[in-house]
C-alpha cells in the first residue's frame, strides 16, 4: 500500500509522461512538478524503475474494481457491458493522463524490467474480460462459435481505438457517450443479451 507522498508522487509522475512524454519522466521532473527536492522521491522511491511500477500497480488498483463491478452486475451481459464501458470511461475522463500509461505499453519499454509485470497486468484484464464472455457463453446469451479470449480481444481493441482517438483529439468531447454506440455493435457483433 502506498503512502499519501507516493501517490502523490506516483500521479505526477503520470502527468510528466503524458504531457511531455517517458523521455521527460526523470525523479528530478517529478520532484520540480509537485516542489519538492529530488532527495525527497528518493526517500520514496529508490529509482525510475520503482517509480514505474509503482505506476503500473496504481493503475491495476483503479482498474480492478472496474471488472469486479462487471462481474457483481445483475441486469443482462449487454447492460453490465455498456456499464463497464461508460464507468471505465469516465474514468479516464476524470483522468486523462492514465490513457497514455494504459494504452500505450511502448511508455514501459524504456525499462526492460517492466514489461513482465505490464505483461501480467494486460493478461489479467484480459483474462476478467474473457470471464465475462465466458459465463455469457454458458448461459447462451452470447455467440458460442468464438473463443472468450477472441471475444475480449475485440473489445479491448475496441476500446483501446476509441481512447486512443478521443486522447488525440484537439478538441474535447465526451468519452462516456461513446460507451452506448460501442457497446451496442458490440452485442450486436457477439449477439450479447
Amino acid at each position: 500500500m502506498q503512502t499519501k507522498r507516493q501517490a502523490e508522487l506516483v500521479e505526477a509522475a503520470i502527468r510528466v509522461t503524458a504531457k511531455d512524454g517517458i523521455q521527460k519522466l526523470t525523479i528530478r521532473n517529478v520532484a520540480s512538478a509537485i516542489g519538492v527536492s529530488e532527495a525527497a522521491v528518493y526517500r520514496h522511491f529508490t529509482s525510475k524503475h520503482e517509480l514505474l511500477q509503482a505506476i503500473l500497480t496504481h493503475l491495476d488498483s483503479l482498474l480492478t474494481p472496474q471488472f469486479a463491478k462487471l462481474h457483481a452486475y445483475q441486469g443482462s451481459y449487454q447492460e453490465a457491458l455498456t456499464k463497464f464501458v461508460h464507468d471505465l470511461f469516465t474514468l479516464l475522463e476524470q483522468n486523462a493522463a492514465f490513457t497514455l500509461m494504459l494504452f500505450a505499453e511502448e511508455t514501459f519499454n524504456v525499462d526492460i524490467q517492466l514489461k513482465p509485470q505490464l505483461d501480467a497486468l494486460l493478461k489479467g484484464n484480459l483474462k476478467q474480460l474473457a470471464k465475462f464472455y465466458t459465463d455469457a457463453i454458458a448461459e447462451k446469451r452470447c455467440r458460442d462459435d468464438m473463443n472468450p479470449v477472441e471475444l475480449a480481444m475485440i473489445t479491448f481493441g475496441t476500446i483501446r481505438l476509441y481512447v486512443s482517438r478521443w486522447h488525440m483529439q484537439d478538441e474535447p468531447t465526451n468519452l462516456r457517450e461513446q460507451a452506448g454506440p460501442i457497446t451496442a455493435s458490440l452485442s450486436t457483433l457477439f449477439s450479447l443479451l
